[in-house]
């Protein structure tokens, strides 16, 4: 992978023009910064980089991006699960493998930057995945009941409050 500050020649062809156009890899990147990408497209730069994924589902997933398609359905490798309890300032893993994430469950997904990903952790005590699933469960069901009520408080004054079990991030 070479650097932002290299001036390698990269060809651009354009449809208009009869010769490539030679560009250094630094005036190629500006070209693209200067668009707007508000499709999958975004992504595009974020694959083979480490990502974190958050589902509506409110699991986090952290792995290598392979690839995505058009719906913003993305395949994982090296995947593995996270979950935080950040009251008890502790943390589980589990390993998930080669991971496919259905695009309409991705609420949030960013760059790690490998370096620092693990400084948080260090002042964490890492706990059993099943046992933090559990209390994780536990803390879901019970923001359910709260959400649910806070629902049919706002319904007796008329108020829509669009809220469902699978929406836990």
């Amino acid at each position: 992978m070479s650097d932002r500050g290299s001036t390698e020649p990269v060809t651009l062809v354009s449809t208009h023009a009869q010769q490539p156009k030679k560009i250094s890899e630094g005036e190629a990147d500006l070209y693209l910064d200067q668009y707007n990408f508000t499709t999958t497209a975004a992504i595009v730069g974020s694959v083979d980089r480490k990502i974190f994924v958050l589902l509506r589902d409110g699991r986090m997933l952290f792995g290598v991006l392979r690839t995505f398609d058009q719906y913003a359905n993305l395949i994982l490798q090296h995947c593995v699960e996270r979950i935080y309890l950040c009251e008890s300032n502790q943390y589980a893993e589990q390993p998930r493998g080669l991971f496919m994430v259905r695009g309409e469950n991705v609420v949030m997904l960013g760059e790690v930057d490998i370096d620092k990903e693990d400084q948080p952790l260090e002042s964490m005590e890492r706990i059993e995945f099943s046992d933090a699933a559990r209390r994780k469960n536990q803390q879901d069901e019970a923001r359910y009941k709260r959400e649910t009520n806070k629902g049919k408080q706002l319904a007796r004054y008329g108020q829509l409050y669009d809220f469902h079990k699978s929406d836990m991030y």
